[in-house]
């Protein structure tokens, strides 16, 4: 039976939801607590043809914890990324929210701990009558809100929460502020924590950005985009710490190139001066938009420097829109990462708080 239920939420993507429940579950497994992981609505993330249905999330965390249940009980529900409302205009809605009680309750009946992770917005799902406070409320579960800490707005977002949960008469438990770049730290913890406790929300972590964590390799960007490598595969495991759009002149392009390293050029195919460009500053890799093939002549030089190639049918826009997506996702089999996101919680979150039964 379940003795505490926590539902980790943002009001934005990229928060780092995932990792922090894939860390807080670890460490509660350490400290011989039975957890679970629920996920009442995801969103389609997969690329992959066959699986555009799939919340690459669940699946992940589902196989790293090694769940017994099947990913259509994890998440019952998982909505198209922009255009989801025709695939419920004859479908009572009361059997949403029905499926969401009756998978829970599979999933909740062998632990003393349920991490329910809310979807990218704090939003979405009303339209199911499944928004967080909601189904926050059913579960008797409590709320923590996972944020990035990029500016002074996050606190209106936080409070705007807290009104929100007090009108539904469930209880935001806390805030951890997530991937705050170093230099902001100081005043993170001096100004913003302040103005978020002052007004009666307790800020149980502040986690500084770690690229450890965050860093995919390339491999990960082009499996999870489907593209199509061209030349210069020798370098698919190393580590992608940035992302340039290359839309300007070679002449301003070699400026930024050699400023950044590490870095994956988005660009297009038939930008052979930019591609020529970069594979001169040795960039981690160049992904080539719009199914656009680039003159023979770079494949040679990719071939010799490990830079790859990597060709796909999206605009630059899209492309990058997905490749963002990989950042800080955890693979199944990636105890690195694994391990720096238990790390990086047990030195900077008041897990024992979070994890108190």
């Amino acid at each position: 039976m379940v003795k505490r239920a926590i539902y980790v939420a943002s009001t934005d993507e990229l928060s780092g939801k995932s990792a922090i429940i894939i860390a807080l579950t670890f460490i509660a497994k350490e400290m011989g607590k039975r957890a679970g992981y629920f996920k009442p609505i995801g969103f389609s993330s997969s690329l992959i043809p066959g699986r555009e249905q799939t919340d690459e999330d669940v699946e992940i965390i589902r196989s790293i914890l090694n769940s017994g249940h099947e990913s259509s009980v994890i998440c019952p529900i998982v909505l198209r990324r922009s255009e989801f409302l025709e695939d419920f205009i004859r479908i009572d809605l009361k059997t949403c929210i029905e499926s969401v009680r009756g998978s829970y309750e599979k999933i909740s009946r062998d632990v003393d701990l349920m991490f329910i992770e809310g979807p990218p917005t704090f939003s979405a799902g009303a339209f199911l009558g499944c928004s967080i406070p909601k189904l926050a409320k059913e579960f008797n579960a409590e709320i923590l809100l996972v944020e990035r800490a990029e500016e002074d707005s996050v606190v209106d977002d936080i409070l705007q929460i807290q009104d929100c949960c007090i009108k539904w008469g469930t209880r935001l438990f806390g805030v951890v502020l997530n991937r705050i770049p170093q230099d902001r730290m100081e005043r993170t913890e001096r100004v913003i924590k302040s103005f978020i406790e002052r007004n009666g929300v307790e800020v149980l972590g502040l986690i500084p950005e770690d690229k450890m964590l965050s860093a995919p390799t390339v491999r990960e960007i082009c499996d999870f985009i489907g593209g199509r490598v061209l030349a210069g595969g020798g370098g698919l495991d190393r580590v992608v710490e940035a992302i340039l759009i290359g839309a300007m002149t070679p002449e301003s392009a070699v400026k930024y190139f050699r400023k950044i390293s590490n870095e994956i050029v988005i660009t297009g195919g038939d930008r052979t001066d930019i591609i020529l460009t970069a594979l001169e500053t040795d960039v981690a890799a160049i992904i080539l938009t719009g199914n656009l093939y680039p003159s023979a002549k770079v494949f040679p030089k990719a071939d010799a420097l490990n830079i790859p190639l990597i060709l796909v049918p999206y605009d630059t826009y899209t492309t990058l829109q997905h490749v963002q997506k990989v950042i800080g996702r955890i693979k199944p089999k990636d105890s690195r990462r694994i391990n720096a996101a238990v790390d990086l919680v047990k030195r900077n979150v008041n897990y024992m708080k979070i994890l108190a039964i």
